[in-house]
């Protein structure tokens, strides 16, 4: 371990703000690849890390193997989780069986024999997402959920080929041919927006009352911390000339302690004090001299939920992709939070076979990538066989779910407007086709594209700065992207339906809840915590259990303990709702109202869009544009209960996705971008620690069913200026 010298000890704060001062000064001037984020490190990305595997040199070798590629993702995420405490992961794979994957795609790659681009890359799954051999049981989705032997696949055989393995999980991993290095955390069965919620952390040897329960650790916004890397960055001797020169000399200089390769140990040695002086609780009974040495503004930001852990690995930069699941904005939220690409196709894009189930009609795989270009190179990747025409046969070996996409296409996905990819154009040798070139050339990425903004989410609560990003959003959108800008009334969008649809959704999803989740009673599924309860004898003396199932017979007994116990509060109340919603006396005042609210929502966001490929002349629109959030990410507190420092009760979280859940409801595709304004930046006042992170911003691009390709090119031109 480094020490810092002693006068570094006693610099006074008004010094360190004025050593980031000159630091942040010096990263104004600085001007690298456009793929890196405003005052974030660079960011390696699946292109740049495809071509250096498959880039020969003079020897015919390539510059980087997959497996230095893997290992320096692996110190990425040690480093992550031991030395920021980000918790990002619920388990990260072992460096053997990291390196084993990567040895199996250098040699295909070696071969000729490559089967993607993602081949040897290092991604991550959410810990809801049964991955085979590596992670069979979920268990990290949620306490119940835990084994005996150990929850994953320690106390199976050496027989790897039967483990239960979700569909995306084997599409990205045999198929594609990506490493798995980890997974990635999350909300409790998907229930929550803060990532505070990370199940119930269970102690063996004497388990404690329920109210007094711990928790796992909340997962961590990197943000803060990746700001103060990038100024640390600025101080190094690498040249920036040369990118692929910059990468492969990180990441063979990486190290699990110092994996950006920092040649200031004594900064980042500081930098690791006050990640641990925060994240440990140590700001509650600090000395003065800590209290002058660090910032008085607590750096630990929400990443979001419930994709907490997806998002928090993809903006640290161990993950090149995160496949995760989407609810009500489930990978949206994180992604607008943590400056990262958030990914939810349309409803039924890829299986959810394997995928541990919340609200059944609304849960969509998605991803969170690093960058746009990430997220085009995984929707190719992971779509391609929903890109074809299917004849709608039962196929287990493509799908093993009735409800995917390739079994509805006809019916459900119609083919939207087809309009000209004008980014290239075709040589020709007449003067006439010549003319027309020049023509074709000078038209801009999004002519004949008609963008909707719509007056429904123009809400009083939008915060102004949000607002006027969103307005600055659209008009790059039109400056740039050459798309025609349609404003959308309230009578084509009801502000109403909009404003009632968070309600809707939380009566569906709490009702789903409650139907998908009685089958964890500790008979069919989950685990038996009462008869390992019953054997606590200091347990039954501490909180009288025995007395609050005195009255049950043997089975009532153990069903309720095992829910009671194995479910975390969140999960509790939304289970509680949604069996309230279904009783008799609730199901026509409740859950039929929310039905209907779903249903004149739907129709009426479809209505808005253009009707198909024979409709070019529609006055309506192909996308739309609104703010993936209406808040800014939240400021945690490890030492309260419910680790959020600003939030009022449990349910006021609820709101941040009032942006997010009418495109769940409505089934279409969405992408959320981080968008930086630069001169909005240049006017803020850039010199408070850890400002940029407090206000990240995203915007989301959704349109109709179908539609991901238009999407994800509108969405290019918010990310490319």
């Amino acid at each position: 371990t480094s020490h810092r010298p002693s006068q570094r000890l006693s610099l006074p704060l008004s010094a360190c703000a004025a050593k980031l001062r000159a630091s942040l000064a010096d990263a104004k001037a600085l001007s690298h690849q456009s793929n890196r984020i405003m005052n974030l490190p660079p960011r390696m990305t699946i292109a740049r890390a495809a071509r250096l595997l498959q880039k020969p040199t003079t020897d015919q070798c390539p510059p980087l193997t997959s497996q230095q590629l893997c290992q320096h993702s692996l110190h990425l995420a040690t480093f992550g989780e031991n030395s920021l405490h980000l918790n990002a992961y619920a388990k990260l794979l072992s460096s053997q069986d990291i390196l084993q994957q990567a040895r199996q795609s250098d040699e295909r790659r070696k071969n000729g024999n490559a089967k993607s681009i993602l081949d040897g890359i290092p991604v991550t799954i959410k810990a809801n997402v049964a991955v085979g051999k590596w992670w069979e049981m979920p268990h990290a989705c949620s306490n119940v959920l835990w084994s005996r032997g150990g929850g994953a696949s320690s106390d199976v055989g050496e027989d790897r080929d039967n483990y239960y393995e979700s569909d995306i999980a084997r599409k990205l991993l045999k198929d594609c041919g990506a490493v798995l290095i980890g997974i990635t955390n999350m909300d409790e069965f998907g229930m929550g927006s803060l990532g505070v919620y990370n199940g119930v952390h269970e102690d063996r040897k004497r388990r404690v009352i329920q109210d007094e329960r711990r928790r796992y650790s909340p997962t961590y916004n990197p943000l803060p911390w990746m700001e103060r890397i990038a100024l640390l960055l600025l101080r190094s001797r690498t040249r920036r000339d040369d990118w692929d020169g910059y990468w492969l000399n990180q990441i063979r200089e990486s190290t699990p302690v110092n994996p950006y390769a920092i040649e200031d140990e004594s900064a980042l040695q500081e930098l690791l004090e006050e990640a641990a002086y925060w994240t440990c609780g140590n700001h509650e009974n600090s000395s003065a001299e800590n209290a002058n040495k660090f910032s008085k503004e607590c750096p630990l930001l929400s990443p979001g939920g419930s994709s907490s852990g997806a998002a928090a690995a993809t903006a640290h930069g161990s993950s090149l992709l995160s496949i995760g699941t989407d609810t009500g904005g489930s990978l949206r939220l994180p992604a607008a939070w943590t400056r990262t690409i958030g990914f939810k196709p349309s409803y039924g894009t890829w299986s959810r076979y394997g995928v541990v189930s919340y609200a059944s009609s609304l849960d969509t795989v998605g991803f969170i990538a690093g960058t746009l270009e990430c997220a085009k190179i995984a929707w190719r990747c992971l779509s391609d066989d929903v890109r074809k025409e299917s004849d709608g046969v039962w196929d287990r070996n493509v799908c093993r779910d009735s409800t995917a996409r390739i079994y509805h296409t006809a019916s459900n996905y119609r083919k939207r407007v087809k309009t000209p990819d004008t980014t290239t154009t075709t040589a020709t040798t007449t003067t006439k086709e010549n003319s027309n070139e020049k023509s074709a050339a000078s038209k801009k990425p999004l002519d004949g594209i008609r963008i909707g903004i719509p007056a429904a989410f123009s809400l009083h609560e939008s915060p102004p700065l949000i607002s006027s990003l969103w307005s600055k959003g659209a008009h790059r959108l039109h400056n740039a992207g050459g798309a025609t800008l349609v404003s959308i009334s309230e009578s084509q969008i009801s502000a109403q339906w909009v404003k009632l649809s968070c309600a809707a959704y939380y009566v569906l999803a709490c009702a789903e809840a409650s139907s998908n989740l009685s089958r964890y009673d500790g008979i069919r599924y989950g685990s038996d915590y009462n008869s390992d309860l019953m054997q606590d004898n200091a347990f039954i003396s501490d909180t009288g259990i025995d007395s609050h199932f005195s009255d049950m017979t043997e089975l009532e007994r153990q069903i309720s303990a095992t829910r009671a116990y194995g479910f975390g509060d969140e999960v509790q109340r939304r289970v509680l709702a949604g069996t309230s919603v279904l009783s008799s006396d609730r199901f026509h005042t409740h859950y039929e109202a929310a039905a209907r609210v779903r249903a004149k929502l739907s129709q009426s966001m479809e209505n808005v869009f253009r009707s198909g490929e024979h409709d070019p002349d529609s006055a309506n629109v192909d996308v739309i544009l609104i703010p993936t959030a209406l808040s800014f990410p939240v400021v945690l507190d490890p030492c309260r209960r419910d680790r959020a420092s600003k939030v009022g009760d449990s349910t006021s979280a609820f709101a941040n996705d009032v942006m997010t859940i009418p495109i769940s409801l409505s089934g279409f595709p969405s992408v959320s971008v981080p968008f930086l304004d630069n001169a909005t930046e240049d006017k803020k006042n850039s010199t408070v620690m850890y400002e940029h992170s407090r206000n990240s911003v995203g915007l989301q691009v959704f349109g109709p069913r179908g539609s991901e390709d238009l999407v994800l090119r509108a969405a290019s031109i918010l990310v490319s200026a």
